[in-house]
């Protein structure tokens, strides 16, 4: 079984940090590469959105709202990266082109309930292999909270394949909050994996355009 160590896991960022300087920042990546896990069972298998601990540093996602009459206002307050109102949504029905701009442009849908049916009618087909059906906003709540939550949060899935991929961070954050984001992240996965730690094979970190740094094994 691994036994993860901060201080590994921050030396590994630091090796990924060491590659060939771009000209924009960089996103982190986490690979948690599991053994003894068929990905093919639907047993074995989840999706989840997870918060991040400390954030996305300049890689913080998008957020679009799809809000009917009642929840107008208060998702123009929540400084929501892009608002759907009932009617705009409507206008979408059969045309795949624009659905498919917007899955792109968003990392992150939010929809009050009482318009999910509609959204699954007309958006679904392109939303659901991409893993962006919306969050459900329920009646009278503010999503400003949410809209702060989900730009800070990652989709990470296990399907197919044995490895968990997932954004933690941005190569302008510290060292300590990435592997702080590594740490709290893999001990999500463990909790949703069968067999725990003594699944895990071993992480993997790089930058987008950067060479993969595998993190120091440890084992007990």
């Amino acid at each position: 079984m691994i036994v993860l160590v901060k201080e590994d896991i921050i030396e590994a960022i630091k090796q990924a940090k060491n590659s060939e300087k771009r000209r924009f920042i960089q996103s982190i990546d986490l690979e948690i590469k599991l053994k003894g896990i068929d990905a093919t069972k639907q047993e074995n298998t989840f999706s989840e959105i997870y918060t991040l601990p400390k954030g996305l540093g300049s890689k913080k996602r998008s957020v679009c709202i799809i809000a009917d009459t009642p929840t107008i206002t208060k998702a123009r307050e929540s400084n929501a990266d892009g608002l759907l109102t009932k009617e705009q949504l409507e206008s979408l029905s059969g045309d795949k082109k624009s659905i498919r701009k917007l899955a792109r442009k968003y990392d992150f849908f939010i929809a009050d309930v009482s318009l999910m049916p509609l959204v699954g009618r007309i958006m679904g087909q392109i939303l659901g292999p991409r893993n962006k059906i919306p969050v459900p906003l329920p009646p009278n709540v503010d999503p400003k909270s949410l809209v702060e939550k989900l730009r800070n949060s990652v989709r990470i899935k296990l399907k197919g394949q044995p490895v968990v991929r997932s954004l933690v961070g941005s190569e302008d954050m510290k060292e300590e909050d990435v592997a702080e984001n590594v740490l709290a992240l893999t001990d999500f996965v463990m909790q949703k994996i069968r067999g725990g730690p003594s699944s895990i094979h071993s992480l993997v970190i790089k930058l987008t355009m950067g060479s993969p740094v595998v993190v120091k094994s440890r084992e007990v």
